[in-house]
């Protein structure tokens, strides 16, 4: 699983002409900075559903948008 986080928040912030941090998007969705930092780094063993739901509304985007499923062996 590899999660697009990083990605989403570069795009918002262009479309929404302003800076955005882990930190602002852990404020503005209420999601653990240490979660949210975890799951944009893909370091989290575990993805809680209710920081998924929260990250989706967020940016306007599917599950499938926010996570890619990447082949351990082949790289994807």
């Amino acid at each position: 699983m590899r999660s697009n986080t990083l990605i989403l928040m570069a795009e918002k912030a262009q479309r929404e002409q302003r800076r955005l941090t882990l930190k602002r998007v852990s404020d503005e969705t209420g999601i653990s900075y240490y979660t949210l930092n975890a799951i944009a780094h893909d370091t989290i063993k575990e993805y809680p559903r209710a920081a998924l739901s929260s990250l989706c509304g967020y940016f306007g985007c599917g599950i499938g948008e926010l996570l890619t499923l990447v082949d351990i062996e082949g790289g994807e």
